[in-house]
């Protein structure tokens, strides 16, 4: 009876071990991972798909990809540092065939703005031209991507596809305005000059640039 009873006691320290580290490793236990789009082993946990809007006139729905974890900065794949709610990329869907892509191949850039332009066509208006306003360059050498780094301005269709940058190397941006359509005016500092531009949005170019007129000296 005594070498049973100590027969079952050792087959339970044994068995406790094992049942500790099956509880460790179950699924209810591992580390959750948000839901993003996956680029590289260093940013694949850094970013978070926002809600899906259609846009108007199309079949398309653009969501941003959203940096994440807002507590601290990481550092990312291109040597710069995350920060917490920043765009870092769009995904297209197509409502009709549920493909879906990204505008870059990379969350590694910052995408300040996203402006949508229209043009009636066939009775109704349709999301013909997106203007995207991004930060690609650690410009001012801080280690972080943000609004006091250089400007890149770039044109896209509804879908996402035919991104051609048009401007580069902007300080400030003043506005931008369609004045007529398919005709963009941008207005923007860049190298110590405020200049405005005319933007084929069609043909994603530059049609005219003029520096503005001197704005004066302060007045105290």
């Amino acid at each position: 009876m005594r070498n049973r009873t100590l027969n079952k006691f050792i087959q339970l320290l044994i068995a406790l071990p094992l049942l500790t580290l099956g509880f460790a490793c179950s699924p209810a236990n591992q580390p959750s991972h948000p839901k993003g789009i996956k680029t590289s082993a260093a940013e694949k946990n850094m970013a978070a798909l926002g809600d899906f809007q259609l846009l108007q006139g199309t079949p398309y729905l653009m969501a941003t990809v959203n940096s994440i974890d807002s507590r601290s900065d990481k550092l990312s794949t291109s040597g710069t540092y995350w920060t917490g709610n920043q765009t870092r990329n769009l995904v297209f869907l197509d409502a009709n065939s549920l493909a879906s892509q990204r505008l870059f191949d990379t969350n590694a850039y910052v995408i300040l703005q996203t402006e949508r332009y229209t043009q009636k066509a066939e009775g109704k208006t349709v999301t013909r031209w997106l203007v995207h306003q991004v930060i690609k360059k650690d410009s001012n050498g801080n280690q972080r991507l943000d609004s006091n780094d250089h400007v890149s301005v770039g044109i896209s269709s509804a879908s996402g596809n035919k991104y051609v940058e048009v401007l580069t190397g902007i300080t400030e941006i003043y506005g931008l305005t369609m004045v007529s359509p398919g005709k963009l005016v941008v207005i923007y500092g860049k190298e110590g000059t405020k200049t405005s531009s005319i933007i084929d949005l069609d043909n994603r170019s530059i049609l005219t640039s003029k520096s503005m007129i001197d704005l004066g000296v302060e007045v105290k």
